[in-house]
């Protein structure tokens, strides 16, 4: 019998004895091709036995959707499940269908059918619900990091209970990423090993009070489109509101920021050896986020001017975010901010030196110029080789020489 075949029968047993209402286990075929096993079975369930988180469902309640609903449902019946996860003790958790749920209540229906769910991680849960609802894609990066972050603080908490001391991120990330097979393990590990270590970093930085990031909203969970940041804009020179700048998504930065940050775990020995820099490089990426917010997108967004708003978006754009984290590495690079980490990867961030950020961004002063930021060959390219070449020559090579924009 293969691993699998093991592993699959022994889910399928223990299973049988948790689940709620008893009925036929199916496994996720599309999955099990990929040596992934994940479980659900079909029956009705008891309304009132349906917990709501807002963490997890997409999308928040809206009443004119709640309208056009009621007379299709009221019409036709449920034409689609309510997808859930069974949190055993014959309750469950709603994961797709909220509106769903909400018109059955309000025509007095107490079941309803639903795709049930056993024993999910915490970011398979979003990415469910998403799939269960619109365009079945991945939920957006944010929601996705978040939901890795609370599974970090969730593990680490159960192994400073076991280990009676604090865990390194090496055995919390470990517990987290125990591959359910044998055979891509190691490349699941280190996937998911860089999401997590993001993750904390990013939703420390969003969620602290006193960062100027959290202030201004500056990092969202999805792409904001431009007609929200402008009305953002005008209400906050009409004095209604307070200035929100939600340009940089949790995607685009972990992309950016992933040249900049150590994105292997800390282990026990360097626990032990006092070279755990973890709350300096978060000290570092929050002033390196915090001074390209106040030196250049909120004069810029202050000023209303549709140049600079554009400028604002375009400096936030993947590939050009990106593009100045590698700037800023290879700035560091040159300055002895040469830390390699275990896997050949520069992590100049992560360090106890002190970041010399008024030469960096003195350096860099010809990329935070508006109409270079807007110009086509720089906004539009999607290549972020080329972007690379042409931003190094115009910038730093040869700084003289900028293109008649």
């Amino acid at each position: 019998m293969s691993y699998l075949d093991k592993k699959q029968k022994e889910d399928l047993q223990r299973l049988k004895q948790i689940q709620s209402i008893k009925s036929e286990i199916f496994l996720d075929r599309v999955l099990e091709k990929q040596d992934r096993l994940r479980y659900f079975y079909l029956n009705e369930i008891q309304l009132e036995r349906i917990e709501i988180d807002q963490k997890i469902v997409v999308r928040e309640k809206d009443s004119n959707l709640l309208k056009r609903l009621d007379p299709q449902i009221n019409a036709e019946g449920l034409i689609e499940p309510l997808t859930v996860e069974d949190l055993g003790n014959n309750q469950f958790l709603l994961l797709a269908g909220q509106h769903r749920y909400h018109v059955l209540r309000e025509l007095g229906i107490e079941k309803a059918p639903a795709k049930i769910y056993l024993e999910l991680e915490p970011d398979e849960r979003l990415t469910l619900g998403y799939m269960s609802n619109e365009a079945r894609k991945d939920p957006p990066a944010g929601r996705r990091y978040g939901s890795l972050n609370d599974q970090f603080i969730e593990i680490k908490k159960e192994l400073e209970k076991e280990l009676k001391r604090e865990p390194s991120e090496n055995e919390i990330i470990y517990h987290m990423c125990m591959a359910k097979n044998l055979k891509n393990k190691e490349k699941l590990q280190k996937l998911k090993t860089k999401e997590i270590l993001v993750a904390i970093l990013l939703d420390s930085i969003k969620y602290n009070l006193d960062s100027l990031v959290n202030q201004y909203k500056f990092i969202s969970d999805a792409q904001v489109p431009k007609t929200k940041i402008v009305n953002l804009v005008e209400k906050f020179q009409q004095k209604q509101m307070k200035l929100e700048i939600p340009l940089l998504t949790s995607k685009n930065a972990f992309y950016g920021l992933t040249h900049l940050i150590r994105t292997i775990p800390i282990t026990n020995d360097e626990m032990k050896q006092d070279i755990d820099y973890r709350h300096l490089e978060l000290q570092n990426v929050t002033t390196f986020l915090e001074l390209l917010i106040t030196s250049y997108i909120k004069p810029w967004m202050e000023s209303g001017d549709s140049v600079n708003i554009d400028a604002s978006m375009n400096l936030c754009k993947r590939h050009i975010f990106e593009t100045l984290c590698k700037l800023i590495a290879n700035r560091l690079r040159d300055r002895d901010f040469d830390i390699t980490s275990k896997d050949g990867k520069k992590a100049p961030l992560y360090t106890n030196k002190k970041i010399p950020w008024k030469q960096l961004f003195e350096d860099l002063e010809l990329f935070f110029n508006p109409d270079f930021l807007n110009n086509p060959i720089i906004s539009q390219e999607r290549s972020l080789s080329h972007l690379w070449d042409r931003c190094e020559y115009y910038v730093i090579t040869r700084p003289g020489r900028l293109p008649n924009f």
